[in-house]
């Protein structure tokens, strides 16, 4: 009865650490930028030299995430579409 005791414990631990954890991996998780607000900000900066450094920044890691285009967009004087 004891052993049958400390395995549902232990089931019920794991459960429990992952349905914390869950929110807190959606929330570190990067989400990369769609394509069509890529190539967007891709020509905002080519359009605006002034903007190469942000963008050059941005994509030390190889990877334009969300609030990365929406910085450099806004930059350029235009709005970022919460979906897109």
């Amino acid at each position: 009865m004891s052993r049958s005791k400390n395995i549902g414990a232990v089931v019920c631990l794991v459960a429990f650490a992952f349905f914390a954890g869950w929110p807190v991996w959606s929330w570190l998780s990067v989400k990369s930028a769609s394509s069509n607000l890529q190539s967007r900000t891709q020509t905002l900066v080519e359009q605006n030299p002034q903007l190469q450094l942000a963008w050059t920044v941005a994509m030390q890691d190889e990877v334009l995430t969300y609030p990365e285009a929406k910085i450099i967009v806004e930059a350029a004087g235009e709005q970022v579409d919460p979906n897109e």
